[in-house]
């Protein structure tokens, strides 16, 4: 094994999540801030490149290691993000140059479905309810990340199909996940972090409704947001008990669920003023999410400097005093 592949084999694979959620972020300030859009979207989306190219040459110079990961039911659920964020920048790249950005969306959406398959076939052959984790929603729903740039690259109808299909596997996935975080132990301390995940792939889902249907249903959107507020809601208490505990790397998994989140109450009030004008105190709501997962992301973000900071050997001393 190369030296190069020996050290980024330390490279945390919840890295891709931060990577993930710094590319939203910017997606998110853009609809808030449309004057500095393009700017901070620039920004973020460059951020989140550097963050994603260590995790995906980390399996590139250890494939062996892929396939071992996927197998793991935690890691393996928390390598999603890696597509997803490719999925997203190609969205990003898309408004700039369309060829370009199909050259990262195919590859992109070919990963995503090839980890799904590899991963739930590897978990299925062993499945025990205990192993199951919020993270598991990325592979069916996180798909529906490849809808975002579907009609800039001149595949709406495809990003509309998937779109329904993804947001029904949602509601075929939630009870399950439900169940088991009620009825089958307390998660370990290393996966509590994808508790937060939890507010992610319906906002996802209503964020992507909202952008690839024309004529949105009002009885499938009230579910989707209900859902969703209350599932950013949930996540929000999580975070007074994740974030008091030591630092580590999959803390990465709460910083997406809170971006995605603001862009998709922005999203909604939207859709909602146009016939509903007296529900644009939502806005403020937006406001106040963005505001924490901002926050959130520079705070982990700032941890991560630390995590690859050098280390400090202590001075023995010599003396014999």
């Amino acid at each position: 094994m190369s030296t190069i592949g020996v050290i980024l084999r330390q490279v945390p694979t919840a890295q891709a999540a931060l990577a993930l959620a710094f590319t939203g972020l910017g997606l998110a300030w853009s609809l808030f801030l449309p004057s500095s859009g393009d700017i901070i979207r620039g920004i973020c989306a460059l951020i989140g490149a550097c963050l994603l190219i260590p995790v995906v040459l980390k399996y590139i110079f250890n494939p062996q290691l892929f396939i071992v990961d996927l197998k793991h039911p935690l890691y393996g659920s928390l390598m999603a993000p890696m597509s997803m964020t490719m999925l997203v920048l190609s969205d990003y790249w898309s408004s700039m140059h369309v060829v370009s950005a199909r050259l990262l969306w195919y590859p992109a959406l070919l990963l995503h479905f090839t980890m799904m398959i590899l991963f739930f076939s590897f978990q299925l052959r062993k499945f025990r309810l205990i192993h199951l984790y919020p993270s598991w929603f990325l592979y069916p729903v996180g798909a529906i990340s490849g809808t975002l740039a579907g009609a800039q690259l001149g595949h709406s109808d495809l990003a509309v199909t998937m779109t329904h299909f993804c947001i029904a596997v949602y509601f075929i996935m939630l009870p399950v996940v439900l169940y088991r975080l009620c009825f089958a132990g307390r998660m370990p301390r290393p996966a509590r972090p994808t508790l937060a995940i939890m507010a992610a792939p319906v906002n996802l889902s209503l964020t992507a409704y909202l952008l690839n249907v024309a004529e949105p249903d009002p009885v499938l959107v009230g579910a989707l947001a209900g859902i969703g507020i209350t599932m950013t809601i949930l996540v929000y208490l999580c975070y007074f008990d994740l974030l008091k505990h030591r630092f580590q790397p999959s803390l990465a998994a709460v910083t997406f669920p809170s971006v995605i989140s603001a862009v998709s109450i922005d999203r909604l009030t939207d859709w909602l003023v146009i016939d509903h004008p007296h529900w644009a105190w939502l806005e403020r709501l937006g406001i106040f999410e963005i505001t924490v997962a901002t926050g959130l992301v520079l705070w982990v973000g700032w941890h991560y400097i630390f995590y690859y900071w050098p280390k400090k050997k202590p001075v023995i001393s010599l003396s014999t005093k």
